[in-house]
């Protein structure tokens, strides 16, 4: 089955994390369809009182110099993903003029278009400090997002395989979901299911659990059993807990759900410090993070 995914695009031709990421991740090409996605910048508001001649043309000219750079830098990450071995078949570039803020131009690309994920290279940390900005767009984001995102920040080409974090909630089962489909075709990728026990609260039973449904999970999504591995770990620091994990083991992605159960590693994933610790401090992979 087609993997379609939305990779956001920066006018910075160095800064193209998630393009390069997802050219390098994906060993098995054919079945993957890539939408290249760049929203730009709009020119100022031209209110009626200040509307002449000069005003409007100024205002044309600066919409088409932004149009432009998104085309160029479209064209870039095109260049590269092709490069890299995607057919042109399966790329397609989107440039449009910014609707709202960024970060909702995206959300709503990624929700209308029913991408199996949507891609951020480095930049994502700040669009993802604009959307929960009280004032601009943190109630849309707390309605729910429908689809995973994933986070470039500096991915190593060398590595390879997921490190999947469980806890039992409804969030990372979303995520396990996600894992399954997304290497079930691709011979390249094995997954490492772990859970992290962090005191009382994590009972060895709920872990064994969390860990066993995983497992079968990723089976029934039809990646052999040769390829998953599961583990507790422990450890009073979740995130450096899974940091480590995946520094030494040289994972690709660490795969996360947004919200924990109860007290669990990732509740309110986005809000807390285990987020931002993991975006900020990982290194060699990117974060796939599910609602």
């Amino acid at each position: 089955m087609e993997r379609h995914l939305l990779v956001t695009v920066s006018e910075n031709s160095n800064a193209m994390h998630a393009v390069r990421f997802v050219g390098h991740f994906f060993g098995e090409k054919k079945e993957v369809k890539i939408t290249l996605f760049y929203t730009a910048s709009r020119p100022a508001t031209v209110y009626a009182g200040e509307k002449t001649d000069e005003t409007v043309r100024e205002s044309e000219l600066q919409a088409k110099k932004s149009l432009a750079k998104g085309r160029k830098a479209l064209d870039a990450a095109k260049k590269e993903l092709l490069w890299m071995g995607f057919s042109p078949e399966n790329v397609e570039t989107k440039l449009q003029m910014r609707q709202f803020s960024k970060v909702e131009d995206i959300i709503q690309e990624g929700t209308k278009g029913l991408y199996d994920a949507v891609v951020l290279g480095r930049r994502g940390l700040s669009w993802l400090e604009e959307a929960f900005d009280e004032s601009v767009s943190r109630g849309l984001l707390e309605q729910g997002i429908g689809f995973p995102i994933w986070l470039c920040r500096k991915p190593d080409p060398d590595r390879n395989g997921v490190l999947l974090c469980v806890d039992g909630s409804d969030s990372a089962a979303c995520m396990v979901d996600h894992v399954g489909f997304m290497l079930e075709p691709d011979p390249l990728h094995r997954v490492k299911i772990i859970a992290v026990v962090k005191g009382a609260a994590n009972s060895a039973d709920i872990i064994e659990k969390a860990l066993s449904s995983a497992r079968d999970s990723i089976l029934k999504a039809g990646v052999p059993a040769d390829r998953i591995e599961t583990k507790a770990l422990e450890g009073s620091n979740i995130a450096r807990v899974i940091l480590k994990a995946a520094k030494e083991e040289k994972f690709a992605a660490v795969a996360v759900g947004r919200k924990g159960t109860g007290q669990g590693m990732f509740q309110k994933f986005f809000m807390g410090s285990v987020s931002m610790t993991l975006f900020k401090e990982i290194e060699g992979a990117a974060l796939w993070v599910c609602r």
